[in-house]
């Protein structure tokens, strides 16, 4: 498999779809490598205000 986002080959690839408040069924799915998913689902949480 490939990551679509840094393009490095993988054994495992990764797609959240739907999470609390984060809905994208109807995105292009982008599949990410370990690392890449890692940095996206921080930046994630960097970005959601606090309770």
């Amino acid at each position: 498999m490939k990551c679509d986002t840094c393009g490095k080959e993988t054994p495992e690839v990764r797609r959240v779809v739907v999470d609390a408040g984060y809905d994208r069924v109807l995105a292009k799915p982008l599949y990410n490598c370990p690392d890449c998913y890692a940095k996206k689902e921080a930046a994630k949480r960097l970005r959601k205000p606090s309770p």
